[in-house]
């Protein structure tokens, strides 16, 4: 039976995009069937090179924490969606030709540096004195490690680093990142060679109920990918990543420094095997 929901889950992620099985951005970024009904283009120049990163926008209006998904289309579910630059062949430019009009904050991932740089609002009004670290350990402890979860994200994902968060004190967003360091299987049954990295807003609010911690709104995806990296990306938030407006004009910013990141938290050890 555990065999048989890890297929499943990790069959799921595959159809989301990434690794050798299914091309980057297939099913995670905004793909419309009309794109040139978007006026907006945004170039962003970066001081330094990096062809190996991928550069996402994520607009602030139309955001599953904002938008009710019962009764919407499929079109209409495309404009909740992050977007998706094309890069230039060194990596310092990224394009997105038709964006629709909206603020943007961007993120940069760079799997091979294993390195992101983001400028996420993450809470539409947040409360900065309510972000307490003990409302993040609250949080940390509702959305940490589940023993008592085999299927869906929660409990695909075995390695968890909580990069920060912001909340007004009765919600909030959560940046995380994630890996399967364990064996997780394509849906041939075979065995992937590659560590499975997403990196996800979580939207939650605080149980009413005493004790019950914070449950998950939703959540968005902003990367996913089976790469050969077993450890977390290093991460560093840049303010010139944030609060991009796209209007009908074209739009050009940068060069943008990128600093050096954060260095992440060490994974976890692997569980010893169960005694025979």
């Amino acid at each position: 039976m555990r065999w048989a929901a890890l297929v499943v889950v990790a069959a799921a992620l595959a159809a989301r995009g990434g690794g050798s099985v299914v091309p980057v951005g297939t099913y995670l970024y905004a793909n419309p069937a009309d794109p040139a009904q978007y006026p907006g283009q945004l170039t962003v120049r970066f001081a330094t090179p990096g062809a190996r990163r991928l550069v996402v926008a994520y607009g602030r209006k139309n955001r599953k924490d904002r938008v009710s998904r019962q009764g919407t289309t499929e079109a209409e579910r495309e404009h909740l969606k992050p977007w998706l630059g094309t890069l230039s062949a060194d990596g310092t430019e990224a394009a997105f030709p038709n964006l629709p009009i909206d603020y943007y904050d961007l993120v940069v991932i760079d799997a091979e540096r294993m390195a992101v740089h983001e400028g996420l609002a993450l809470f539409r009004q947040p409360a900065p004195e309510r972000a307490t670290p003990e409302f993040f350990d609250e949080i940390r402890g509702s959305l940490g490690l589940r023993q008592d979860r085999i299927g869906g994200w929660e409990g695909f994902f075995d390695s968890k680093d909580f990069i920060r968060f912001e909340t007004d004190g009765e919600r909030a967003g959560v940046l995380l990142q994630q890996m399967r360091l364990g064996t997780a299987l394509a849906e041939s049954g075979a065995v992937l060679k590659g560590c499975i990295h997403s990196l996800d807003v979580v939207w939650v609010e605080r149980a009413h109920a005493e004790g019950a911690g914070w449950q998950v709104i939703t959540r968005q995806q902003l990367y996913r990918d089976e790469i050969p990296a077993r450890t977390f990306f290093a991460t560093a938030f840049v303010p010139a990543l944030q609060g991009l407006r796209v209007g009908t004009s074209p739009k050009l910013v940068g060069p943008i420094e990128l600093p050096p990141p954060t260095a992440p938290p060490a994974p976890p050890a692997p569980a010893a095997p169960p005694a025979p």
